[in-house]
């Protein structure tokens, strides 16, 4: 009871706080008169997240879950899509998500939508031939003025591109869909692609969902650091939303 005790008391007493890291923690308890040893924190570690009771934000430090956990929403065209793809490419990496997802963190929600595929280079453009001859309205790699004219138009237009390795992802319902962090780094560095998300509605998206969400800011500036833009997006984190990420990048 008593060390139920006392970890209740850890867990509200840096549920207040932006973040903690290992030293904070074991500071804590050496006030309490106990010695957390590193096998003690790695265990606590381990168990709070199993729990969901803690979020890695950044290496080395951690933030209590207070906010949602970003969840990807499948449709029928992804199913289908999905449902296409491993048939064929089993064993090969991919990811599929929807903009219009990113509705909902938008000032002003755009009338069009598409999906993305994207997978290992040297199959993107069979993976394009694969859904068009199923009948589903596909694009290899398009340009701004494409995307304009053909891609937007369409109901349920998909979007082939090449898979940036070790990008971060998550599987649901046997589906590998990106990590909200590769979204947003997507939107940030794509702006030729995602132009319907730059600009003012780019910060709306990044407040938004910085809000709701507890984001792991070393992946999306590992990430980032992979697609060669790791330098303006902490630039571009810390200018604007600095009250939330200062701490944690800064």
């Amino acid at each position: 009871m008593f060390n139920d005790d006392i970890e209740n008391t850890v867990l509200n007493f840096f549920k207040k706080k932006s973040h903690f890291t290992k030293s904070d923690l074991v500071e804590y308890y050496s006030n309490k008169g106990i010695v957390l040893t590193d096998e003690g924190f790695r265990s606590k570690l381990y168990r709070w997240r199993k729990k969901g009771i803690i979020h890695d934000i950044a290496n080395g430090k951690y933030v209590i879950n207070n906010k949602s956990v970003f969840v990807p929403q499948s449709d029928e065209i992804i199913k289908k899509i999905n449902k296409l793809y491993i048939s064929k490419y089993d064993d090969v990496d991919y990811c599929i998500w929807s903009t219009s997802w990113l509705s909902n963190y938008m000032h002003h929600i755009p009338f069009y939508s598409f999906y993305v595929i994207e997978t290992e280079k040297d199959i993107c453009e069979s993976t394009f031939y694969l859904l068009k001859d199923n009948g589903i309205n596909a694009y290899y790699n398009p340009n701004t003025e494409q995307i304009e004219k053909y891609v937007l138009p369409e109901d349920d237009s998909v979007i082939v591109r090449n898979l940036i390795s070790r990008s971060p992802g998550k599987k649901f319902n046997d589906i590998r869909f990106p990590s909200i962090e590769k979204i947003l780094v997507d939107i940030f560095c794509d702006q030729d692609v995602f132009f319907l998300h730059s600009g003012r509605e780019q910060k709306w998206i990044f407040e938004n969902i910085l809000k709701a969400y507890n984001i792991n800011f070393s992946t999306l500036l590992s990430y980032a650091e992979r697609r060669k833009r790791e330098k303006e997006l902490r630039e571009y984190l810390l200018k604007n939303f600095d009250d939330i990420v200062e701490e944690i990048i800064g």
